[in-house]
């Protein structure tokens, strides 16, 4: 029996919260579990989502990933989580070095990694290096939804590029 057997079903019950829209009852759960398993990365990634997504409060979002990534060991949702705050946050150069550690641990999502990795580059105006990192991102990934986006952001690098840079990526 694994030692978050409790708090793993009470995760489902907080999932049904959110899904409800109640937010302040699933931070309340969320304590209440970090109260009896304070390094139970699940419940610290669902903090930060709750911070970042419902309640934008960043600061706190951020400790509750970054304890998330702590304590994550097979659990690989806080690194596409975290990679999407440092998007939100304008923390480009921070999601270019976490998305190159994120990529080093086996089993985590590479086409997302990649992919926020891409949209760092493109609003660095690196538009090069974006064009190649979706490149590798729709390589990695096999959700057909998600390789719609990418195309579609491929595309969109391409019509941010000038002339030269279009002539460049061609001959690289």
């Amino acid at each position: 029996m694994n030692e978050f057997d409790d708090a793993e079903d009470i995760l489902f019950e907080v999932d049904t919260l959110i899904s409800q829209e109640k937010i302040v009852e699933a931070k309340k759960m969320l304590y209440e579990v970090l109260s009896n398993f304070p390094d139970y990365c699940k419940a610290h990634n669902h903090l930060g989502w709750i911070y970042h997504q419902k309640m934008t409060n960043y600061t706190k979002a951020e400790t509750h990933f970054k304890l998330a990534l702590k304590y994550a060991k097979d659990y690989f949702s806080p690194y596409m989580n975290y990679s999407y705050f440092l998007i939100d946050l304008g923390k480009y150069n921070e999601m270019i070095t976490f998305g190159e550690h994120a990529l080093k641990v086996k089993g985590v999502d590479e086409g997302t990694i990649l992919n926020q990795m891409a949209k760092a580059y493109e609003l660095k105006n690196n538009l090069e290096t974006a064009y190649s990192f979706y490149e590798k991102a729709k390589i990695k990934s096999t959700a057909s939804g998600y390789i719609e986006e990418i195309n579609a952001s491929l595309y969109r690098v391409k019509e941010k590029m000038n002339f030269f840079q279009k002539i460049k990526y061609i001959f690289r």
